[in-house]
């Protein structure tokens, strides 16, 4: 079974239907978003709409929780909450109860899809704890592969016989061991923070356990164009470039 995991699209539907179009090209079983679909970026409704059409499963991001729960927003930084106040406008209401519905966490068969860090945070990012108590998370945890996004930059955890090591990832092809467990940043879509611009997503092939980083080019400038006539805040191009 071939699984495409793409986290934090953040508005910006120039990159998401770049990576869709890649995706396609793998015949893939399942296609699922690990949140944060909104924020930042200049379509967020677009973002939804082919998240609609496509039947993709998302789970719940932080700012998908910034749009849902009005008492999370003052835990964002001013350029952010900006972002989420904007981006609320920008909205359907269809969309907006879509997006309400989002779960916390998905499992499917030997995977658990989360926002931020397991069994089910969309807020806590994963550099926040300490080796110890990933240790503890991943052995509590049922699933062997636990796939998160929230911090942008491309990470693989393993807990293997009880002892943990983190690597970080770039484009290719990883063979993963059955008999250790994983956390996987997918890094992101709509707005890397790796040092290279171009959106990120990941293939899990479970019959060969095999995790593949796909990096995929795509029209960077429309992106910027629109966050500048959207009248967003100019970070959010300038961190695309």
């Amino acid at each position: 079974m071939k699984t495409a995991i793409l986290s934090d699209i953040h508005g910006n539907a120039t990159a998401f239907e770049a990576v869709l179009k890649d995706v396609d090209t793998f015949a893939v079983d399942h296609i699922f978003s690990l949140g944060d679909n909104i924020g930042y970026g200049p379509e967020p409704e677009k973002v939804i709409k082919i998240l609609r059409a496509r039947e993709i499963p998302s789970v719940t991001g932080n700012h998908e929780l910034g749009v849902s729960r009005p008492d999370f927003l003052p835990l964002f930084n001013p350029v952010a909450r900006k972002s989420i106040e904007m981006t609320i406008g920008m909205l359907s209401e269809k969309s907006i109860e879509m997006i309400k519905k989002f779960p916390n966490a998905i499992v499917k068969d030997d995977l658990r899809i989360v926002h931020g860090f397991p069994p089910e945070s969309p807020a806590k990012y994963l550099f926040e704890v300490p080796d110890e108590e990933i240790e503890r998370t991943l052995a509590q945890m049922l699933e062997r592969y636990c796939f998160i996004g929230h911090t942008h930059d491309l990470e693989i955890l393993i807990l293997e016989k009880g002892h943990l090591t983190r690597r970080p990832l770039t484009r290719g092809i990883y063979p993963l061991n059955p008999e250790n467990k994983y956390i996987i940043n997918s890094g992101s879509v709509g707005q890397p923070r790796d040092g290279n611009s171009q959106a990120k997503y990941v293939l899990w092939d479970s019959g060969k356990n095999e995790l593949t980083v796909r990096f995929v080019t795509y029209n960077i400038s429309d992106t910027v164009k629109k966050i500048y006539e959207a009248g967003l805040p100019e970070q959010h191009a300038l961190r695309l470039m």
